[in-house]
């Protein structure tokens, strides 16, 4: 969820839709409020927003290097923090093994969900980057959305119990069969930027979201339960691409009628790569004392409070893991 493109001018709705989205992620994993209706459009939001993005590098260097510091070294430094937090809770417990060392590693390398549980989406975003950087023809990179789903059809509708794990359970290179139509999606509407920007018709907007969510509650009604996590689309692929399209053209339209941006949303729409890493600790300390509840609105917003300032702390005193890692020439 790091951003690649340096604007001189914000978009302040892009930085309304990713602390949106964010706030969604968080509310979504407390596994109460709305769960359902969240996980129609929550994932594939971020996934068109990093596709919208997204830019090709024409040095393979750059683009390799800022893959690396922007989104591998913050994933692999944020999953054995938690590693090592879920560690000393075991400890603790008196449940702690060494063998669970080697199943992290195991994990990790084949981005299993197991191992990078929400980070899992880093590791995806990293794959849809290299197939964008790569793929020359802008023909051959939407064709294969239908390739992507076409294997998730097939993923979805067959017992692969008998394959092996990296295929069988939940992993980041499996989900990119459902998260690629969505970054490239994302790609396509990065050519109608000044469009999207222009458009302000209150009027306009209002019903933009108001059919946005008309759909999405029809899809969470008749498509079940949807995981993007585990490239589960519900009960109907065509269901789950209309409600996740609609999810984001309604958070789109929301973000363009908030308007200003606060620093406070600038804050959190920069650092939620750090918030998709940490956030589930906060949501473990809250379900500790508390049950779900309608109070889960609120506690989802503390916890986006909260880490305000942390972000800010990591930004300035520890930017690898906030992918803010820049390497100075030797005129810099």
């Amino acid at each position: 969820m790091a951003e690649t493109i340096v604007r001189d001018n914000r978009l302040a709705w892009i930085d309304w839709m990713k602390a949106l989205g964010i706030y969604l992620i968080v509310l979504g994993h407390f596994y109460s409020v709305g769960e359902k209706f969240i996980y129609v459009f929550h994932v594939p939001l971020f996934f068109v927003i990093s596709g919208f993005l997204n830019k090709k590098e024409t040095d393979g260097h750059v683009f390799w290097r800022k893959l690396w510091y922007n989104l591998a070294v913050p994933m692999l430094l944020m999953a054995v923090t938690n590693f090592v937090y879920h560690c000393i809770l075991q400890l603790f417990k008196g449940s702690f093994a060494f063998v669970d060392l080697y199943w992290f590693v195991r994990n990790l390398t084949f981005g299993m969900v197991a191992g990078l549980d929400t980070l899992w989406f880093v590791y995806t975003l990293i794959l849809l980057k290299v197939i964008h950087q790569y793929c020359r023809s802008d023909i051959f990179f939407y064709l294969l959305i239908v390739v992507m789903l076409g294997l998730a059809c097939i993923y979805n509708k067959n017992d692969l119990s008998g394959f092996p794990f990296f295929i069988s359970e939940p992993n980041a290179i499996v989900d990119l069969l459902m998260a690629y139509p969505f970054f490239a999606f994302g790609v396509l509407m990065r050519n109608y930027k000044e469009k999207l920007n222009a458009m302000n018709n209150k009027a306009v907007l209002i019903a933009i979201f108001a059919c946005g969510l008309l759909l999405v509650s029809l899809c969470s009604t008749y498509n079940g339960y949807v995981g993007l996590f585990g490239c589960n689309y519900g009960g109907n692929i065509f269901f789950f691409l209309v409600g996740a399209v609609a999810g984001t053209v309604m958070i789109w339209a929301l973000s363009k009628l908030l308007g200003f941006t606060p620093k406070a949303i600038t804050v959190v729409s920069q650092g939620t790569i750090i918030i998709l890493g940490f956030h589930k600790m906060l949501i473990d300390l809250a379900r500790a004392f508390f049950n779900p509840s309608l109070f889960d609105i609120i506690f989802a917003t503390l916890i986006l409070l909260l880490f305000i300032p942390l972000i800010i702390s990591i930004e300035n005193y520890f930017p690898l893991m906030a992918g803010k890692y820049r390497i100075k020439n030797k005129n810099g």
